[in-house]
């Protein structure tokens, strides 16, 4: 039977062990993993004497001696700077230094180059820190531990640091040409002129950083579990993935000896924002992350207020949804969030409410429950995995972010039935949700997020639906928002646009916007089989839309569908280049992802959590035999999306 969610632990056992007398710096992406993986009381259980954020801004403590610091990252640049800062100004003698990229990651920075020496790598840092800590005697350990991973479900595995490596838009490509162009320091250098031809080389040193520590987090859990992979990519940012996850030393190693065998599917984002930027869900985690604020600006939890009424001095902590310690009963819990309907999941959480409290017989909704336990702090502390669930579900039942959802949901319907190629272009509606916003009480934001919906669900029949002259309308409406309430923007757009607000800086944001939008709208235009994400049957039937990973899916279990022309698989090596030209002359089949028992389907630039749901459910009605892993960097919402309409280039 394969545990994911041993992978994580494991690795936080291990640096646990590191941890006894020692004060512990963590950066904030290895404290988001660390809170699905034990939390902060199985460090202060492993004998750690504090637990500070890996800042400037904090110190260790004068009595400590012993000091472990935790990087999500490679030791370089700031972080780097940071551990001197906190080492040079404390009495430690003692210590340990873990980073969750690999060490090639780290040869990458240091000397430019995919592989390298790792004892150089080691030495270097130890070496370095121990000149900090001022005497050459005392003590310095230096470890790569994939300390990167947590897992909400039995099912689904994330990755954190990887929420910068994401697929790329064409409106990208100027500025890597540029520093392909500084690089080559000659005029006429071959430059990148679509999306589809970009290769790892073409990608500036931070962007190939990123995708390393990817690839690498990728291949350690690929051999936690002892699998010789076939990789599949879709999208041409996932093909950069492929390519180097194939030709990875530590793979090629791995293969040769592995003996379970396993399909890796790689999937851009951008092929569907549209499913991404859906405003309902009957995913009860999903809407748990569209109600409630996130939890320390982590992707993945929310902050659930414990509070009822003012407690005077007396401070509440946040609830939460990751379990701490009983990680059996928790994924159960998870299992329901994600896999029940939302009516199923609020019957379940209210009957197990009720039967943990044993005398309450007479209590059937779950805010009654509720507050039968409030100032329970026995029960609490014996339940309060599910307390704190029980907890959020009472708040969302009311919560006014869950009314405005139900408001954008009823327009994105409106908007979708426009798309039958017989009623006026969407944007009519949209120009005139702009005018009428307030009334509605929605946002710009909002309205921002419908864009991003109906432009990734056109794809190429984005000239037909959206015409130029609303297009035009739509600008100025957007630029004149800008302008006239400059104050009231969200934080977001306010660095979009930036200050002070005036009409040139409005109209160049509204105008990359649309530019954005177009790219968006063309990201599925390479591929032969997934263009289109909607369709009208016949008249008498409304739009259907079926989101890309939904056609995925069903595609790999279909018997009569031959080689999916948009599915590529990596060749791994001389052999497969041999089979390849044998090919050619005897009729040989390509490999298929469920040929083998085993898919790992990583969605690179994060997923939804009804996606999760989705993809295990196609699954057990197709292939009930396959055991199939989701994984992601991070679980999006709908308002997430808009980031790729709002970023200027990959350099920032």
């Amino acid at each position: 039977m394969l545990r994911w969610q041993e992978f994580g632990q494991a690795w936080w056992a291990e640096a646990r062990k590191k941890m006894k007398n020692a004060a512990v710096f963590l950066d904030p992406l290895a404290c988001e993993c660390l809170h699905w993986n034990g939390g902060a009381p199985s460090i202060l259980d492993a004998g750690a004497t504090c637990i500070k954020e890996l800042s400037a801004f904090e110190a260790v403590p004068k009595n400590v001696k012993k000091g472990v610091f935790i990087s999500s990252t490679a030791w370089h640049g700031t972080n780097y700077k940071i551990l001197e800062t906190l080492i040079r100004n404390s009495n430690l003698e003692y210590c340990v230094i873990i980073t969750s990229a690999h060490l090639s990651v780290h040869h990458l920075f240091l000397w430019g180059s995919r592989e390298g020496n790792e004892s150089e790598v080691l030495q270097k840092i130890e070496e370095d820190v121990l000149e900090w800590m001022g005497n050459l005697n005392y003590t310095v350990e230096v470890f790569s531990y994939p300390l990167s991973t947590l897992h909400p479900t039995r099912e689904t595995i994330l990755i954190p640091s990887a929420r910068l490596t994401e697929p790329l838009l064409t409106s990208d490509l100027g500025y890597l040409n540029e520093q392909l162009l500084l690089f080559s320091k000659q005029v006429d250098a071959p430059t990148v002129r679509s999306i589809n031809e970009l290769t790892y080389a073409n990608l500036p040193l931070e962007s190939q950083v990123q995708v390393r520590q990817l690839v690498n987090n990728l291949n350690q859990l690929i051999q936690h579990i002892n699998g010789k992979d076939d990789i599949f990519t879709v999208g041409p940012f996932s093909r950069i993935l492929g390519t180097e996850l194939d030709a990875l030393t530590a793979a090629k190693t791995r293969r040769k000896t592995a003996t379970n065998k396993v399909s890796v599917i790689l999937v851009d984002r951008l092929l569907d924002l549209a499913s991404a930027t859906e405003s309902s869900s009957d995913n009860l985690y999903d809407r748990l992350l569209h109600t409630l604020g996130r939890l320390h600006e982590y992707s993945n939890d929310v902050e659930i207020n414990m509070t009822t009424e003012p407690q005077g001095d007396l401070t509440t902590a946040p609830g939460c949804l990751a379990p701490q310690m009983d990680w059996n009963e928790g994924l159960e819990m998870m299992d329901h969030l994600f896999h029940d309907s939302q009516e199923q999941a609020m019957e379940w959480f209210t009957t197990m409410l009720k039967d943990s409290l044993g005398d309450t017989n007479d209590l059937d909704k779950l805010g009654d429950l509720i507050s039968h336990c409030n100032k329970n702090w026995d029960y609490i502390e014996r339940f309060t995995h599910l307390y704190q669930i029980g907890y959020a579900l009472w708040r969302t039942q009311e919560n006014h972010k869950a009314t405005r959802m139900n408001v954008l949901e009823g327009i994105r319907k409106s908007l979708i039935e426009a798309f039958d190629g017989e009623s006026p272009s969407p944007l009519i509606q949209v120009l005139q949700l702009l005018k009428t916003r307030k009334d509605s009480n929605l946002s710009l934001d909002d309205i921002l997020v419908l864009l991003v919906h109906i432009y990734s669900l056109a794809g190429e029949k984005r000239e037909i639906l959206f015409p130029l002259d609303l297009e035009d309308r739509l600008k100025s409406i957007i630029a004149e928002i800008f302008v006239n309430e400059c104050d009231s923007l969200s934080n977001t757009l306010q660095d979009f646009v930036g200050v002070p607000v005036d009409e040139v800086r409005a109209h160049r944001a509204a105008q990359k916007i649309v530019e954005q939008l177009h790219c968006i709208s063309g990201y599925r235009s390479h591929m032969k089989r997934y263009k289109n994400l909607y369709q009208r049957k016949n008249s008498a039937m409304p739009v259907e839309c079926t989101s890309f990973l939904q056609q995925l899916v069903e595609d790999l279990f279909d018997p009569s569908l031959g080689d999916n022309p948009d599915l590529e698989h990596k060749s791994g090596g001389l052999k497969d280049l041999l089979k390849t030209g044998f090919s050619l002359f005897v009729n040989v089949r390509k490999p298929k992802p469920v040929d083998n028992p085993i898919v790992i389907l990583y969605v690179c630039g994060g997923i939804r959590p009804d996606e999760v749901k989705l993809i295990r459910d196609l699954f057990r009605q197709k292939s009930p035999s396959h055991k199939v892993l989701i994984a992601s960097s991070h679980f999006i919402s709908a308002h997430d999306a808009i980031h790729h309409i709002l970023k200027k280039t990959v350099s920032n």
